[in-house]
């Protein structure tokens, strides 16, 4: 059987794929055309539905041919994509959120546990206040407040 008959694997069409989305970071493609060959790329059942995709896009060889890891972007090339920048800047963003939640809450439990250390009457306060604030709420509720 010939290779552009045979059936592509979901792993064929992650390399196509991955290799549109390069494209796209180097600039061959723009944001439309990415997204025609993405979703023709999911419904690819062949090789030769596969190879269509990445035919004019020249340094970049159809799938099945050569595996190998996509190549990372350099700082030149991220310049001149603007879809590559708006992505670096939203994973540098989550990566720095991730880190104050992870710093914010490691200060708190270092906190809570400073304060049961020296002041270990502060969990008998706590559990009288939650109850306080439960009853509110009961009463709150049975009276139709809310």
């Amino acid at each position: 059987m010939d290779r552009d008959q045979m059936r592509a694997s979901e792993s064929d069409r992650q390399v196509v794929m991955d290799r549109l989305r390069q494209a796209v970071e180097e600039g061959r493609l723009d944001v439309a055309e990415y997204q025609e060959r993405m979703d023709a790329a999911l419904q690819a059942r062949v090789y030769s539905e596969l190879d269509v995709l990445l035919s004019d896009l020249q340094s970049l060889s159809p799938p099945g041919y050569q595996e190998v890891e996509p190549v990372r972007p350099t700082q030149q090339m991220r310049a001149g994509s603007k879809a590559n920048d708006r992505l670096h800047e939203d994973m540098q963003r989550r990566k720095s959120r991730w880190k104050t939640l992870g710093a914010g809450g490691g200060i708190a439990l270092v906190v809570i546990l400073l304060l049961l250390v020296i002041f270990p009457e502060f969990v008998m306060y706590a559990a009288i206040a939650a109850l306080v604030v439960l009853v509110l709420f009961v009463l709150a509720a049975v009276l139709g407040v809310f």
